[in-house]
């Protein structure tokens, strides 16, 4: 282990927030207390129906003494074309930025990639598309090619772009709150990505990662899921929270982005590839493989 990922002294609180709207109510927040000499973590609350950009940044303020981290379920940074400041715009193809140049190469190699390797839920293969740099960021393209195709078929899901659907209104949200949350550290997570690194490591059946984000049938396999994380991975969680994460996806996915910022924070995480663009912004997932923070049954 790094020295920058050693387990820190003190206990150190991670939240983590499933982002909805302003004007609505389905912004969840969950906050974790990690202790490293014992390796436990304790769920202290639940924070649902958060409405406004005020009472979030007022809440996070609250739960945030001394040492804290935030995972967000959103992303962080805007695609290479929004911020750039050039005046003559190439194409694609031709410009010289580096996440443009990083998309163009990773793009060009993914076509010559058989199909099985970068095939996606109900079809025998994808097609490879042309990147758009507007809505797309380098890192999107990396989960399509380069982790998916390592997760059982079953586990596989469409990657979301930065700036398609209903997904832009949220990061641009984020790109507001971000520049009133101070020095805390924020990791952006997927947790559609996280339980399928879980499934995977701790053998769920198809059957919970299947069911797991459905509204109300998706309750039960909620509750699974966090009773063998709890078990397995050394998570006090108390059964009235149990029920309160497995009735609420969003309190649900606010656990997992807490969670996830902890693994990253204490180097659990995978790391950055080689070559990846440093300004393009990146998405903290449990590395693939077996186990993480498991502990004996």
């Amino acid at each position: 282990m790094s020295p920058a990922h050693e387990p820190h002294a003190r206990p150190t609180r991670y939240l983590g927030v499933d982002l909805g709207g302003a004007k609505n109510q389905k912004t969840a927040l969950a906050v974790l207390e990690y202790y490293p000499s014992e390796e436990k973590i304790f769920l202290l609350d639940i924070y649902e129906r958060i409405t406004g950009d005020e009472a979030l940044l007022e809440l996070i303020e609250e739960l945030r003494p001394g040492t804290a981290h935030l995972g967000v379920n959103v992303p962080l940074d805007l695609p290479a074309c929004i911020p750039c400041t050039r005046k003559i715009c190439p194409t694609p193809r031709k410009c010289s930025v580096s996440p443009v140049k990083w998309m163009r190469e990773t793009t060009r190699k993914a076509a010559k990639t058989p199909p099985a390797a970068v095939e996606s839920p109900g079809s025998r293969g994808v097609r490879v598309l042309d990147f758009t740099p507007y809505t797309q960021r380098p890192v999107e393209l990396w989960m399509r090619y380069h982790v998916l195709p390592k997760l059982a078929q079953s586990s596989r899901f469409e990657v979301d772009e930065a700036l398609g659907g209903t997904k832009a209104a949220l990061t641009a949200r984020m790109s507001y709150l971000i520049r009133h949350l101070g020095r805390i550290p924020v990791a952006e997570v997927w947790p559609k990505l996280s339980v399928a690194i879980f499934a995977e490591q701790l053998g769920l059946q198809k059957r919970i990662v299947a069911r797991y984000r459905q509204l109300e049938e998706g309750v039960h396999a909620r509750e699974e899921i966090l009773e063998i994380l709890a078990h397995r991975h050394g998570l006090f969680i108390y059964e009235r929270d149990v029920a309160k994460l497995a009735q609420s996806l969003a309190a649900f996915d606010a656990f997992i982005c807490a969670y996830t910022a902890l693994l990253a924070d204490t180097g659990r995480c995978a790391e950055v590839p080689q070559g990846f663009p440093p300004s393009a912004g990146w998405v903290c997932y449990p590395t693939l493989g077996p186990g993480i923070m498991e502990h004996p049954v």
